[in-house]
């Protein structure tokens, strides 16, 4: 058997070509740019071809750099995009439109529509009735592109993810799937079941037929042909799953926050199913034996926060140190950083932006400072609902993410949460944990104890509260006190 494995990491910025070995090390690995494409304001799209483009452009390149050991590549693992959809015609190959992105708000009046049905939405599939997952996109296409429905007649018409896309397409269109990980992020897939359900599917008005079959996110999904060289397809993932077990959190309790443009929490919650308000529930990763289940933490506003303070107030230099700055700062202040409104587990588009504790000894330096450990005190406020009544127990949390640099940010951070918090390496997680999920498929390693081995040094410093506990209480009680009033104000004068 051969020892390493092929990942194609297809983002929204670009497709990369990765060699992983054996022992979770990256031998080489080839990007290409993408593009979006729009044909109006606010919309995002891809062109198909593209996407397909870049991803093989990648892998060539890939192919040149290793010479001879791709000759030993054992498996092929995928992450992609979640909630990004094509369609495209059966026969000919050819997408009826362009790729819809995921973060495309087109769909907004077609979920509208569905507003009273949203309870039935949020109960099967985990998440919020929204125009950024898959299942309003895929219904905009069918109402405004003309040669869809004969396609539909003549059981032509195929319909999925990036990944669905590239595949078929890698493996001279004999493997057409989706992975219960992608599934999960269209609205129209029960993550109980894991199939179609297919009240949702009526609900879009969307025909069954259109969609693959739904697989585990590790098993053998076919073969793909690449440079007349088979390879097994062993895995398919999103990102920022990948991302997740990439770092070696396979285990019930544990925790990544990535601290990026929009800050996530992702808490793996085992064979544990929970609805729990304010927080989205989704598919972390399967197999044919067993799934495992995610919380998932939206922050609207993290290092778009910091961005804002420099391109918008000026409080910021170009290159200037963060850090220092909160060093210098003398008189707390609490920011309440709705910059684009409030992701989880508020979800207040309408919020705005407040300060609190200004006076004659305020400088900017308080300010920085407030805007930073404001991001810390939105992760509190996820981590709390995610362990409402005792039912998960965070084992560890790992952080990562350009503004996890900060080291006042993660300090702060254990304090608040009364945990310690690992500072993640510089690393492509992503593509480790759709190696790790190829891997596993194909039994390179046996079960997630050799990955966690692996994994086990990711870590590059461990922040510990210093805190008093009774000191990290009241400033909590602070920051919420600052949420009420804060919203309390938007409600009554924006």
């Amino acid at each position: 058997m051969g020892q390493y494995i092929l990942v194609l990491d297809q983002g929204s910025l670009n497709s990369r070509a990765i060699l992983v070995d054996n022992h979770a090390k990256i031998i080489a690995q080839s990007e290409y740019p993408l593009k979006p494409h729009s044909l109006r304001s606010g919309w995002i799209e891809y062109k198909p071809d593209d996407i397909l483009k870049s991803q093989l452009d990648a892998i060539r390149n890939l192919f040149r750099k290793i010479g001879s050991k791709k000759q030993q590549i054992a498996a092929l693992g995928m992450s992609g995009q979640h909630s990004t959809i094509i369609l495209w015609d059966k026969d000919t190959g050819k997408p009826v439109y362009n790729a819809i992105s995921y973060n495309d708000p087109r769909g907004v009046d077609i979920c509208r529509q569905k507003a009273e049905r949203r309870d039935i939405v949020r109960e099967r599939t985990g998440l919020q009735l929204s125009p950024y997952y898959s299942a309003s996109k895929i219904k905009w296409v069918l109402e405004n592109v003309k040669s869809v429905q004969k396609l539909i007649e003549k059981g032509r018409l195929l319909c999925g993810t990036v990944n669905t896309y590239i595949l078929w397409h890698l493996s001279n269109r004999s493997v057409y799937v989706i992975d219960h990980a992608s599934a999960a992020r269209t609205l129209l897939c029960n993550i109980f079941t894991k199939t179609w359900d297919r009240e949702l599917l009526e609900l879009f008005n969307l025909p069954h037929e259109i969609f693959p079959p739904v697989l585990p996110t590790s098993s053998y999904l076919g073969d793909a042909v690449i440079e007349r060289q088979v390879i097994p397809i062993h895995a398919s993932i999103t990102g920022q799953q990948a991302a997740l077990l990439g770092q070696g959190l396979f285990q019930e309790g544990d925790v990544n926050i990535n601290y990026g443009d929009t800050g996530l929490i992702l808490a793996n919650t085992g064979k544990k199913i929970f609805l729990l308000p304010g927080l989205l529930t989704s598919i972390a990763w399967s197999n044919h034996d067993s799934t495992s289940y995610l919380l998932e933490g939206v922050i609207n506003s993290a290092g778009s926060l910091i961005e804002w303070m420099r391109n918008n107030l000026g409080i910021l230099g170009p290159k200037e140190d963060i850090e220092k700055l909160c060093k210098g700062s003398s008189n707390r202040l609490f920011m309440f950083p709705s910059v684009t409104g409030l992701g989880s587990p508020h979800w207040d588009s309408h919020s705005t932006v407040c300060m609190y504790g200004l006076n004659n000894n305020s400088r900017r330096e308080d300010i920085v400072r407030a805007a930073v450990e404001s991001i810390a005190f939105l992760v509190k406020d996820n981590i709390n609902v995610i362990q409402t009544d005792g039912r998960i127990q965070l084992k560890r949390i790992i952080a990562n993410g350009d503004i996890s640099d900060i080291t006042h940010l993660m300090q702060f951070q254990a304090d608040i949460l009364r945990m310690p918090v690992h500072k993640a390496k510089e690393g492509n997680y992503t593509a480790l944990g759709a190696a790790f999920l190829a891997g596993l498929s194909m039994k390179i390693w046996q079960g997630i104890a050799p990955i966690e081995r692996l994994t086990s040094s990711a870590a590059t410093k461990v922040f510990n509260p210093k805190l008093s506990d009774q000191d990290a209480v009241k400033l909590y009680d602070r920051w919420r006190l600052t949420c009420y009033h804060s919203r309390e104000w938007s409600k009554n004068f924006s």
